[in-house]
């Protein structure tokens, strides 16, 4: 009834309520919490758990993050920048499989709530300074997925050629989507640096949960690169938004088309 204090129980009855919650949180499993350091890449590789290796490498500090242990230092790096909402567990496979190349396998983690010019220009920046702490780099390829791409696309239009690089953009949607561009302006990519070489790689459309109910396929805009349409299943799998980088990178390392 309104305007009444509700009854407590009583001291027998709370103590019992107060043993049974307990009893209760003793018996749940406990959620695992993803250690704090920067994993290495035979760290993540070895988890069982997927879902938990993609946490512990999303809940690294924003900024740019050396995986891999090769020594001594590669002059050759791989970046990989992960999309909106990454949970990680699609960067598991792809970036194992880049550690069989001998590079440098760095990650980028960063805030997919900002529009993407200032997202872009502090890449460039964490870029910039990598080049500087570490002369000795030769080439830079970046592998981008999502909106990864799309701030990628556009540091690469800025990109004044300390070192070669390559840009693949997977599954991004660099032509923009209405939230994009009310939020943020945002109105497309543009051409990049001279002595950039720029690759698409797109899923199909119908097939990609990010982009299927979109009136347009925000993957196609007009750039100079190369364009690869992506099939539609990947060793037993659609082959989705997610499942992308790692079609791409088996692709990339292997220099064959994966198996369907």
């Amino acid at each position: 009834m309104a305007g009444r204090v509700a009854h407590l129980p009583s001291s027998s009855r709370w103590r019992g309520l107060a043993a049974l919650a307990l009893g209760l949180l003793l018996a749940a499993p406990a959620c695992k919490e993803p250690p704090r350091e920067v994993p290495t890449l035979a760290q993540l590789e070895a988890d069982e758990d997927v879902k938990q290796a993609g946490r512990w490498l999303m809940a690294v500090p924003e900024g740019m993050h050396r995986l891999d242990t090769t020594a001594p230092t590669p002059v050759k790096v791989v970046l990989g920048v992960h999309g909106h909402g990454s949970e990680g567990y699609e960067w598991i496979q792809p970036l194992t499989t880049m550690d069989d190349t001998g590079a440098q396998v760095q990650f980028y983690r960063w805030d997919w709530d900002q529009c993407p010019e200032p997202a872009a220009q502090r890449l460039d920046q964490a870029v910039d300074e990598l080049l500087q702490s570490q002369p000795m780099i030769e080439e830079l390829q970046v592998i981008a997925h999502s909106y990864g791409g799309v701030i990628s696309a556009l540091m690469a239009s800025r990109y004044d050629g300390r070192v070669p690089l390559t840009v693949d953009l997977v599954a991004s949607p660099l032509a923009g989507f209405e939230q994009l561009r009310d939020r943020c302006g945002y109105d497309g990519p543009q051409p990049p640096a001279a002595g950039v070489t720029l690759r698409m790689w797109r899923t199909r459309k119908e097939l990609d949960n990010a982009f299927s109910d979109m009136p347009e396929d925000p993957q196609r805009v007009e750039l100079p690169g190369e364009v690869t349409e992506l099939p539609e299943s990947y060793r037993g799998h659609r082959l989705g938004h997610n499942w992308s980088i790692s079609w791409v990178v088996e692709r990339l390392v292997s220099g064959q088309t994966p198996p369907a």
